[in-house]
C-alpha cells in the first residue's frame, strides 16, 4: 500500500512539474512593431539580400518572455517593413522545421528573385512551425548553391539562437565565403542568451571581413532596426548629380558636377545677379547691375555714343587736329563723359579703336589711327581709368562704315570707336 501511495505521489509530483513547466512557457507573441520605413531613394551596397532563419526545436524555447521562433520571424518581417525599395535580389531559407512542415532539413521559402516586400513577407509566414534538429551547416551549403551564379556583393543575415551546433557551421561558412570570392558579408543575429550559441554566431560573423554579430534585443526598436538595415544593405542615399543633396530632397536634380549648391540642391548665386555661380564669369557683380547670360555686366553706353549693331560705341565729338593725333579741346567734354561712364562700370574693359578714311597710304593711316587711339587712352587714364582696362588699337582704313566715295562719307569713316569687353 505504501508502495502504491509512493508511486501515486511520484506521479503527482511529475504532473505538477510538467504543469509548472507548461505554465512557464511563454504565451505572448512579439508586440506590434511600429516600423519606421527608411524614406527616400537609396543605393544598396549589396546586390543580393539573403536571410537564413533558424526553425529548429530549440527555437520553441522562450527568451525575454517570447517564443524565440516568433522573435526570429519578427526580425526578418521587421527588416522587410523597414528597408526602402531597392533593386536587389532577395531570398529566404529556413532550416530545422517540424516534420509536419517538411521532411527536408532546409528549404527555400522565397527567391532568389527580384526583391518584393509582399513576396518576402509571404515567405516569412510560410515558415509556420519550428521543430527538428539544428543543421545550419546544411542551410549554408544550400545558400552557396543558390548564390553560385550570382554576381556582385551579397549580404547574408542569419537569425538563430546558435544552440546545438558546432564546427560544421564554421566550415560551411568558410566554404561559402571562399566560393563567393569574399564578396559576401555575414551578419548573425542572436535570439537568446546561450553562451555557446553566442560564441558560435560571433565566429560565423567573423568569417567574413565585412559582417558583424548583433543581438535581437538591439533590433527591438524601430530606430535600432533602421540602423541595422542601413548597416547591412545601404551604401547611402541616391544623389544622381553628386551635389551632396539626396535625390528626394533635391529641387535641382541635374546640377553639373562640381557646382556649389544650397541645402535644396540648387546652384548658388552668391552675387544675386540671377546667374548661377558655376556659370558666372563675373562674380561679385554690384547689386542692381544688368548682366548677360554669363553673369557679366552688360555695358551701357554713355549719352553721346552712337551704338552700332556690333555693340560698339562711336563718339563723333572726339576730334583731332588735321593729320595729327592731338586731341582738339572740343573733345574734352565727350571724353570726360566717357571716363565717368567707365567709372560706374568698373567690370568693363574697353578697346579704344582709331579709324581713318582712305586718304593717304594704308601704312600712314594705320600709324595715324594707332596714335589717335593712344591719345584717347592716355586722356582716359589721366581721368582715373585704370590702364589695364583700356587697350588702344588702330585699324586705319580697314573698317570703313560707309564707302569712301564722298567727303561726307570720308568724314564718317574718320572716327573713334569704343568696343566694350568683359
Amino acid at each position: 500500500m505504501r508502495k502504491k501511495q509512493g508511486f501515486v505521489s511520484i506521479l503527482g509530483f511529475l504532473s505538477c512539474a510538467l504543469l509548472a513547466a507548461c505554465a512557464a512557457q511563454p504565451v505572448k507573441t512579439p508586440p506590434p512593431f511600429n516600423a519606421q520605413p527608411i524614406q527616400g531613394q537609396w543605393i544598396p551596397k549589396a546586390d543580393h539580400l539573403y536571410f537564413i532563419l533558424d526553425a529548429s526545436s530549440s527555437m520553441e524555447d522562450s527568451y525575454a518572455g517570447y517564443v524565440k521562433f516568433d522573435t526570429a520571424k519578427a526580425i526578418v518581417a521587421n527588416f522587410n517593413q523597414t528597408m526602402p525599395d531597392v533593386n536587389v535580389q532577395a531570398a529566404l531559407r529556413g532550416f530545422g522545421f517540424s516534420t509536419s512542415l517538411s521532411e527536408k532539413v532546409t528549404l527555400l521559402f522565397y527567391g532568389p528573385q527580384d526583391y518584393s516586400r509582399t513576396g518576402l513577407a509571404e515567405g516569412v509566414n510560410e515558415i509556420a512551425q519550428p521543430g527538428g534538429t539544428s543543421p545550419m551547416w546544411e542551410a549554408l551549403y544550400a545558400a552557396a548553391v543558390d548564390l553560385k551564379e550570382s554576381e556582385g556583393p551579397v549580404a547574408l543575415v542569419i537569425v538563430s539562437d546558435g544552440k546545438d551546433m558546432g564546427h560544421g557551421e564554421l566550415r560551411a561558412a568558410d566554404s561559402l565565403v571562399a566560393q563567393l570570392n569574399g564578396r559576401v558579408c555575414l551578419y548573425t543575429v542572436m535570439v537568446g542568451d546561450d553562451p555557446a550559441g553566442k560564441t558560435l554566431l560571433e565566429k560565423i560573423a567573423a568569417v567574413s571581413s565585412c559582417g558583424r554579430f548583433t543581438n535581437a534585443d538591439s533590433l527591438a526598436s524601430p530606430g535600432g532596426m533602421a540602423a541595422f538595415v542601413q548597416d547591412v544593405l545601404l551604401a547611402g542615399q541616391a544623389d544622381s548629380d553628386g551635389d551632396g543633396v539626396a535625390d528626394d530632397k533635391d529641387r535641382c536634380p541635374d546640377t553639373p558636377r562640381g557646382a556649389s549648391v544650397d541645402t535644396s540642391g540648387c546652384p548658388t548665386d552668391s552675387d544675386g545677379d540671377g546667374v548661377y555661380d558655376y556659370l558666372d564669369k563675373c562674380p561679385g557683380t554690384q547689386p542692381g547691375m544688368k548682366v548677360g547670360a554669363d553673369g557679366c555686366p552688360i555695358p551701357v553706353a554713355t549719352r553721346s555714343a552712337e551704338v552700332t549693331e556690333a555693340g560698339t560705341w562711336i563718339y563723333k565729338g572726339v576730334q583731332f587736329e588735321i593729320n595729327k593725333a592731338d586731341l582738339r579741346p572740343s573733345s574734352y567734354g565727350v571724353l570726360d563723359e566717357i571716363a565717368e561712364g567707365l567709372k560706374t562700370q568698373a567690370a568693363i574693359k574697353v578697346e579704344v579703336q582709331g579709324h581713318t578714311d582712305n586718304t593717304g597710304s594704308p601704312e600712314y593711316n594705320m600709324k595715324l589711327s594707332q596714335a589717335r587711339a593712344e591719345s584717347v587712352k592716355e586722356y582716359l587714364v589721366d581721368k582715373g581709368i585704370a590702364p589695364e582696362r583700356l587697350t588702344a588699337k588702330g585699324y586705319g582704313m580697314t573698317r570703313p562704315l560707309v564707302p569712301n566715295d564722298t567727303a561726307q562719307n570720308r568724314a564718317k569713316n574718320r572716327r573713334v570707336e569704343l568696343a566694350p569687353r568683359q
